[in-house]
C-alpha cells in the first residue's frame, strides 16, 4: 500500500510540476530569451583572388589580345592573335576588384625630394666591367639605355637600369613629371620593378614595393601605385593580380589614401 501511495503521487504531482515548469519556460521567453531553432546560414564564401585560380572555359575570340598579363600559346604558334593562346589572365573590365579600403598596407615608398645623381658613362662602364665579364649583354645594356634615356640613365647604372619612361601631371600644377620604372641589372623582365617620380632634376616620390609601378589616376592630383601583394606564391611571371593605392598630393607631400586588390580574369581550358 506504500508502494501505491508512492506511485498515486507521483502521477498527481508529476503533471503539476510539467504545468508549472511550461509557465516558467514562457515566461523566461517573453523576456527576450527566444531560442533560435532554425539552422544557422553558413557565411556566403568570399571570392581570393591570391589563393582562387578559377579558370573560365570560354572563347578567346571574345576578349582582346591587348588585356593578356600572361598566358601560353598553343603549340606551333607564336600569339600573334589572342586564337592562339590557350589560357590567359586578362586586366579588363571583368577583373575582380575588392572594395576600397582605408587600411593602408604599402610600406615602402617616399616622399622625400632627393637630387639626381648623375654620373659620366665612362665611370659607369669602368665600374661594370669590375662586376661582369668582358662582352656581358649588361655592359652593352648600359650603352642602349644611354642612348634610349639619356644622362637620366646614369642615375640607375651600374645596379638599376631604366625599364619604362612615362609623362603625366600628379601634383596638378599643369607640368607632366618623368615616371621612371627600373630593375636590378641582370634580372629577368618578370623581376622586381621599383618607380620613381622626377620632377626636374629632383626624385619627388619613390616607391620600392616588389614590382611597383605608377599610372594615372582619376584625376591630375595624385595617382595609383600598382605592387605585388606580399601574400603572392605565384611565380612572378604569371601572378594572379595586385594590390592598388591610391596617393593623393596634400601639403607638400604624397600621402596613400585607399587601397583594393584587383585579381586578373583567367580565360582557358585545361
Amino acid at each position: 500500500m506504500k508502494y501505491k501511495i508512492i506511485f498515486l503521487t507521483l502521477i498527481i504531482v508529476s503533471p503539476l510540476l510539467l504545468v508549472i515548469h511550461l509557465v516558467k519556460n514562457r515566461e523566461s521567453l517573453r523576456k527576450n530569451e527566444l531560442i533560435d531553432t532554425e539552422p544557422a546560414e553558413e557565411e556566403p564564401s568570399k571570392y581570393d583572388p591570391y589563393n582562387n585560380y578559377p579558370l573560365l572555359d570560354l572563347p578567346m575570340e571574345y576578349f582582346s589580345k591587348e588585356d593578356i598579363q600572361w598566358g601560353s600559346v598553343l603549340p606551333e604558334t607564336i600569339g600573334k592573335t589572342i586564337r592562339e593562346y590557350s589560357q590567359v589572365a586578362l586586366e579588363n573590365k571583368a577583373v575582380y576588384q575588392s572594395y576600397p579600403t582605408t587600411k593602408i598596407t604599402i610600406e615602402k615608398y617616399s616622399s622625400e625630394t632627393r637630387p639626381l645623381q648623375i654620373k659620366p658613362l665612362s665611370d659607369i662602364k669602368a665600374e661594370m666591367k669590375n662586376q661582369f665579364p668582358p662582352g656581358s649583354l649588361w655592359i652593352q645594356e648600359a650603352d642602349d639605355n644611354y642612348k634610349e634615356y639619356g644622362d637620366l640613365a646614369t642615375h640607375y647604372f651600374p645596379n638599376f637600369h631604366i625599364s619604362l619612361l612615362d609623362q603625366f601631371d600628379v601634383n596638378d600644377d599643369g607640368i607632366k613629371e618623368k615616371i621612371i620604372s627600373y630593375n636590378f641589372v641582370g634580372r629577368a623582365d618578370g623581376g622586381s620593378y621599383q618607380t620613381d617620380i622626377i620632377k626636374g632634376n629632383n626624385i619627388i616620390f619613390s616607391v620600392q614595393e616588389d614590382n611597383s609601378s605608377i599610372v594615372p589616376a582619376d584625376t591630375l592630383n595624385g595617382f595609383y601605385v600598382e605592387w605585388r601583394s606580399p601574400e603572392h606564391s605565384a611565380p612572378r611571371c604569371c601572378e594572379p593580380g595586385y594590390f592598388r593605392t591610391r596617393f593623393i598630393f596634400k601639403n607638400g607631400e604624397f600621402i596613400p589614401l585607399y587601397e583594393q586588390e584587383v585579381g586578373y580574369m583567367f580565360v582557358g581550358n585545361n
